[in-house]
């Protein structure tokens, strides 16, 4: 097994527990210590807010990364599905954690 198949899984994963993070925080209400730490949520003026308006980035990069694990997974490991693959879903999801970072950041110096 190479190395990359790795990488790979814990991006599939990484995508899992966002997805999962994102409908736990919207069903209980609280903020998920991996987007922010404790100290951070401590001092959050309003949770709800940022749960709301942090719900959808993170559906959203979690799937993107939960697809890009799984299909770079196929590729590495069962068929190769081109090179054309391999560089545009890396673009897609460099530019999908880019996206996120900045949309966390922003939601973070709105409600903290």
């Amino acid at each position: 097994m190479s190395y990359i198949v790795i990488f790979d899984v814990i991006v599939a994963i990484l995508g899992a527990y966002l997805i999962y993070s994102a409908l736990q925080m919207k069903k209980t209400g609280e903020i998920n210590t991996v987007m922010v730490s404790g100290e951070e949520i401590r001092r959050c003026t309003d949770k709800a807010g940022f749960i709301g308006r942090i719900y959808r980035p993170t559906l959203l990069f979690g799937g993107i990364s939960l697809a890009f694990g799984v299909l770079a997974c196929v590729n590495d490991a069962v068929f190769h599905l081109g090179r054309a693959f391999e560089v545009g879903g890396m673009l897609v999801f460099l530019a999908a954690w880019f996206w996120f970072s900045r949309e966390l950041r922003i939601r973070k110096a709105e409600f903290f």
